[in-house]
Parts: structure tokens; C-alpha cells; sequence
């Protein structure tokens, strides 16, 4: 339980620090702010699936070499749609190192934020 809430704290912070972050930088307009939500969006999707297939591994319908290819290839599917979205959409956050790195800490933040959730409903069903 306690490694559940650290993980939820911890993508709390690193969206609130990239909304400040964000909130200081001078390029960052209505398009941008809709990129950032789209990759904290993406994040959570990409934990959540990740926090699926580790229910799976805990039910033992999957062994733990399927689950490190499922895992990383979501990472690597995550990745690429971000990159993809960065590049098919010119704006300040792929163009600037400081945007780049904004956009990463919003990927980051929902990506643990998905996997505490769907970490929290996998113990209410043990608890169950």
C-alpha cells in the first residue's frame, strides 16, 4: 500500500511541477498546453495497461518473460506516439530543449499516475 500512494505522490509532484514549469515558460499557448494534456493522457493509458499486465502476472496467466516484452513494448509504443505527435504537430514544446523536457515530465507524471490506479483497484480485488 505504501508503495501505491508513493507512486501516486510522486506523479502528482511531477505534474505539478510541470504545470509550474510550464506556467514560467513564454512560448507555451493554448495548443501547447493541449499537447502536454494529450501526453499526460497517453501516460495514463500506458500505466494503466501496465498495471493490467501486472494483474496478470500476479493471477499467473502470464509469465514474467511475457510480461517484461508487454511491458516494454507499451513503453516503446508510448514513446513513439508521443514523438510522433511532437513532430506532426510544430510547436514551442518540440522546438525548444525546455519544452521537450516539460513534455516529458507530463508523459512521465500520468504514466505513474495510470499505474497507481490501476495498482489500487488490483488490491481492492485481493482485498475482496
Amino acid at each position: 500500500m505504501k508503495g501505491l500512494g508513493r507512486t501516486r505522490l510522486i506523479g502528482t509532484v511531477l505534474l505539478l511541477a510541470g504545470v509550474v514549469w510550464a506556467l514560467t515558460m513564454k512560448g507555451i499557448g493554448t495548443e501547447e498546453w493541449f499537447l502536454l494534456l494529450s501526453g499526460t493522457v497517453l501516460g495514463v493509458v500506458a500505466g494503466m495497461i501496465q498495471g493490467w499486465i501486472l494483474l496478470l502476472r500476479d493471477r499467473r496467466q502470464i509469465g514474467s518473460g511475457k510480461m517484461k516484452l508487454w511491458i516494454t513494448g507499451i513503453l516503446i509504443v508510448f514513446i513513439a506516439l508521443k514523438v510522433t505527435i511532437n513532430m506532426t504537430i510544430p510547436s514551442y514544446l518540440a522546438t525548444s530543449e525546455n519544452g521537450i523536457w516539460v513534455s516529458i515530465v507530463f508523459a512521465i507524471g500520468g504514466l505513474l499516475i495510470g499505474r497507481s490506479f490501476y495498482s489500487r483497484l488490483r488490491l481492492k480485488e485481493k482485498l475482496s
